[in-house]
């Protein structure tokens, strides 16, 4: 299986993938990240990189990813993203089923895309949720409550949406990556040792809108053959 995921991804991919970790890794020790941190960042980058690539072992990097974020967001008090990553485990379980039963030949899973109407659906869930997610977080002083919420309910349906292997899922994943980005330059300017997850999370910014235009293009060429 392993062999299968691994095959039919480009020297670019490969390349790409390894420069990033590198990158990554290279700084947070030089800023004397703990390991944790640079372990996470390593997992959500390669789940990133292998999600966009539409190949189904990024689910098995999430669940990694996943469980050591819930750890690094709690002692944070980022309290949204620990539900957001107790979500995530099963939600990546199921990623995994359903990837499986949507391969092309070289094991690619075979993307869709929402029409106008449910995307405009999705947008509204999201706005809704935010709003009652945010009040909650408030009570339990979570830090920046309401960004926050908007990037757990964000993520949350864009997960959704990937699971189900919507183009769109790519969108709603660059708004959250652009609240993360503001949320965790924040928390760095006071902690330098959360280098890793600021980078991660610009990284994850940089990667969504990539892979979104390669979703796009593949779906459009899939459209054109049939």
């Amino acid at each position: 299986m392993l062999k299968a995921q691994l095959h039919s991804l480009s020297f670019k991919f490969y390349f790409s993938l390894l420069v990033t970790l590198i990158f990554v890794t290279t700084l947070s020790l030089i800023i004397n990240a703990d390991t944790l941190n640079i372990f996470t960042a390593i997992c959500g980058i390669i789940y990133a990189f292998f999600a966009g690539a539409k190949k189904l072992i990024c689910f098995i990097f999430g669940i990694m990813y996943s469980i050591c974020y819930i750890y690094i967001a709690y002692k944070t008090n980022l309290y949204g993203d620990v539900m957001l990553n107790l979500i995530y485990l099963p939600m990546n379980v199921l990623g995994i089923i359903h990837w499986k039963n949507h391969q092309n030949k070289n094991n690619i899973v075979n993307i869709r895309s929402l029409n106008f109407k449910n995307m405009i659906i999705c947008l509204a869930i999201v706005l809704f949720l935010t709003i009652l997610y945010g009040i909650f977080l408030e009570k339990i002083n979570t830090m920046f409550a309401y960004f926050n919420s908007f990037a757990v309910i964000a993520q949350i349906v864009a997960f959704y949406l990937q699971v189900k292997r919507y183009i769109q899922n790519y969108l709603l994943v660059t708004l959250a990556n652009i609240t993360n980005v503001f949320i965790w330059f924040l928390i760095f300017e006071h902690s330098k040792e959360n280098i890793a997850q600021l980078l991660n999370m610009i990284i994850f910014l940089i990667i969504g809108l990539y892979y979104y235009f390669t979703w796009k293009k593949s779906y459009n060429e899939s459209l054109y053959n049939c």
